[in-house]
């Protein structure tokens, strides 16, 4: 059924587009560079930070002492000279369920009509050291505040006091706020007190394809290693993929990110919210004085450097930054082949007499289960089941499972099953009802082990793959195993090997398989924690519908490639073993088999 000559002919795309990628590699820009000294301004910082978190204990969302930590902060602002306070009250989902939040900002005119941002979270979430890790962004925002005060700045300097850290809540809110404004640069503030460093320290991830600027990610990490003498090293390329085809990020910089606006974190515990160890260790006050000298350096070059560019989606290899349309091009180098191959085998199926929409619908049939529970996780978005719906990805442990929650979570699970039990069948008997139980309009078995099946599979999984490619190449880049495994199902020949097509069909799970293991391991999470996070992720927004959608197809072509993967180690091992019936020699020995032409369902 699959032609060889067309997939190894269109094989050579790939070589080319590798050469393509190759001569793509760009430098990237160094950090932008400041004549003006930090000055001693971070002195008391780790202290103030200290006074903080014990005078303002069990600071969750929106909580009394929340609430009254944001009138100290806003009392502190202004008093000091130079800044105009102002607060925003809203409501907003969190880790707490919905609260009424407080955003607390000050501006510092400048001349010009930029602006850059400076975000530290106030609230904390009950975790052993995070009482005075949580404070050190408040406690460094205060004191940059006294520093830039005695400054002339040629941009706007807007410091923000956020809370609802878990989800983002409060950075979501002002990443909406601020998406309409003319913003230079956002610096968003994290944990600055930790003991132990887990890189980055300065980060650029967040929960889209999209990467905070070279130049600010340089500028940041350039002032981090001079003063806090912290070096970020870069992260490996199958760190890079995984991150940027699956968007995974808890922490406060993914909404500007997403917003188009140009962002870096700066925390010691990386793109995490577990504090890297206590926060009252010898040396830390040190650390947190010399990292809020680092921000300050930033500030002061950022007021000085032309406008960064925007966040865009980019690779980086030895220092070198690939482009994201060198990406692309890799990647549909690499579909083109299976999908070329595809389309003539989608002929060759036709003209055999086999109704291709059938086989498409018993595909999709497959995905059905999957697309239900997609549909049931939305349905929560909008009626509220779940009792938090934080709008940005959460870690492990940090959004408590109510006895609420554990039902809705265990209702799309069963649908799951009673849609592979029962709907998946009814789908099958209704498509068997249009087209006859058969593969052909008229007479001949045929089972779902067959040809026309894996052709189907293989034009779904290329659609999929296309869509995603669209969307996310990175992502699609995660399917090309799949793509070209499970092309070869359609051969008779090969399915006839047994237990062979098994493995092969498995072993197109394991870019999957390997993306959970380095997620669950980057973030503590457990299987069920893996679960629940990706629930709030779509209950919540924070992955979009159209990718929550492939990924549902593409489970469902994992389904019918395991129901073809097992009918034919069953098919095979039922030929092996039936005895033989029939007089004269157990081969074949009629004409042809000394030789002769090929048969003519090749052409």
């Amino acid at each position: 059924m699959v032609d060889p000559r067309i997939y190894r002919a269109l094989v050579v795309l790939i070589a080319f587009a590798v050469i393509v990628f190759g001569f793509s590699l760009e430098s990237q820009p160094g950090g932008v560079s400041t004549t003006l000294a930090p000055g001693q301004f971070f002195g008391s910082t780790y202290d103030t930070a200290m006074g903080l978190a014990k005078a303002y204990a069990n600071r969750t969302p929106g909580s009394p002492s929340d609430n009254a930590l944001a009138q100290h902060v806003e009392a502190e602002l202004k008093g000091i000279t130079g800044f105009r306070v102002s607060t925003q009250e809203f409501t907003a989902d969190t880790a707490s369920g919905q609260q009424v939040l407080t955003n607390v900002s000050a501006t510092r005119a400048g001349l010009s009509g930029g602006e850059i941002v400076v975000v530290a979270h106030r609230d904390s979430v009950p975790h052993a050291g995070r009482a005075v890790a949580d404070m050190t962004g408040t406690a460094v925002l205060l004191d940059l505040a006294r520093a830039l005060s005695g400054e002339s700045l040629t941009q706007s300097v807007l410091l923000v006091s956020t809370s609802g850290q878990v989800g983002a809540a409060g950075a979501t809110e002002l990443a909406h706020s601020l998406s309409s404004q003319p913003v230079d640069a956002v610096i968003v503030l994290g944990d600055l007190g930790g003991a132990r460093h887990r890189n980055p320290v300065v980060v650029s991830w967040s929960g889209s394809d999209q990467l905070a600027p070279p130049l600010l990610r340089n500028t940041l990490a350039r002032y981090v290693r001079v003063e806090a003498g912290i070096n970020t090293p870069q992260t490996g390329l199958a760190g890079q993929f995984v991150r940027l085809a699956f968007p995974f990020s808890v922490t406060e910089l993914s909404p500007f990110i997403e917003s188009g606006i140009p962002a870096v974190l700066l925390s010691v515990s990386g793109d995490t919210l577990t504090p890297a160890g206590t926060a009252s260790v010898p040396g830390t006050s040190n650390q947190v004085a010399n990292l809020g000298s680092a921000v300050l350096q930033t500030v002061n070059a950022l007021d000085q450097a032309a406008p960064v560019a925007s966040p865009s989606s980019y690779l980086l290899i030895d220092g070198k930054v690939v482009p994201l349309w060198a990406v692309r091009l890799l990647v549909l180098a690499l579909i083109l082949p299976v999908a070329a191959t595809a389309v003539d085998a989608l002929a060759r199926t036709r003209r055999r007499g086999h109704s291709i929409l059938r086989w498409l619908g018993w595909v999709l049939c497959g995905a059905l289960p999957f697309l239900i529970a997609l549909a049931a996780l939305l349905v929560a978005r909008v009626t509220n089941l779940f009792s938090a719906m934080p709008p940005g990805a959460i870690g492990a442990r940090v959004v408590p499972v109510t006895g609420g929650d554990l039902a809705v979570l265990i209702g799309v699970l069963v649908l799951v099953v009673l849609g592979f039990l029962v709907l998946r069948p009814l789908g099958l008997r209704a498509i068997a009802s249009a087209y006859g139980p058969t593969g052909r309009r008229a007479g001949g078995a045929e089972s779902p082990a067959a040809d026309a099946a894996a052709v189907a599979l293989t034009v779904v999984m290329c659609l999929v793959a296309l869509a995603l490619w669209v969307l996310n190449p990175f992502a699609a880049l995660f399917l090309i195993p799949a793509l070209h495994l499970w092309l070869w199902l359609a051969q008779p020949g090969v399915r006839s090997r047994r237990w062979a097509v098994l493995v092969m069909t498995l072993l197109a799970v394991l870019p999957a398989l390997l993306v959970v293991i380095y997620y669950a391991n980057a973030y503590g999470l457990t299987p069920p924690g893996l679960l629940w996070s990706g629930a709030l992720m779509i209950a919540g927004g924070a992955m979009p519908v159209a990718m929550a959608a492939c990924w549902a197809l593409a489970l469902g072509c994992l389904a019918s490639a395991l129901v073809i993967a097992v009918r034919s180690v069953h098919s095979a091992a039922s030929a092996a073993q039936a005895p033989v019936t029939v007089r004269g020699p157990a081969s074949y020995a009629g004409p042809g088999s000394l030789g002769g032409t090929k048969s003519a369902l090749r052409r």
